[in-house]
């Protein structure tokens, strides 16, 4: 009798599956949209974990792991699991702001230095004419707001 193989897929599988959650937590204050990221590697786990599964109990004397499997299983499926609840419970310690303008409701006033230190108000920016409009009416002119995250 031949000494069964390591069974390679359901261990490395289930490491991939552990090291998940620290992807996430440890590039959670850099993106802000790591989840993407844990869950490719989760998916990853979980087909490495099938398919040592299948390589055990398709050919239990050439493979180990038909009592480590159920177990690595279970305790992936618990990882997964805790991971999912503590991103539902993140989203609600992050809450909506409801004050914010909604898209397509006019901002409030407010007023920025633009790039020649030139104090801008929103008012002057939407008073000012366009000197394109050849009708009769004069046209409405609009402004784009974009925020983004910055290091500060």
């Amino acid at each position: 009798m031949s000494p069964r193989a390591w069974n390679w897929r359901l261990w490395v599988g289930f490491l991939i599956c552990l090291l998940s959650p620290f992807a996430f937590f440890s590039l959670f204050e850099i993106t802000r949209s790591a989840v993407w990221i844990s869950v490719a590697l989760f998916v990853i786990a979980a087909v490495l974990i099938v398919g040592g599964l299948q390589r055990t109990y398709s050919a239990p004397e050439s493979y180990r792991g038909r009592i480590a499997g159920p177990i690595v299983v279970t305790l992936s499926v618990l990882v997964m699991a805790l991971f999912a609840f503590g991103m539902y419970e993140m989203k609600k310690a992050y809450p909506v702001a409801k004050n914010a303008p909604q898209v397509g409701q006019k901002a409030p006033e407010f007023a920025l230095t633009d790039s020649n230190n030139k104090n801008v108000k929103l008012a002057e920016l939407l008073s000012t004419p366009l000197s394109e409009s050849s009708g009769s009416a004069p046209a409405r002119r609009g402004v784009l707001l974009v925020f983004y995250r910055g290091y500060w």
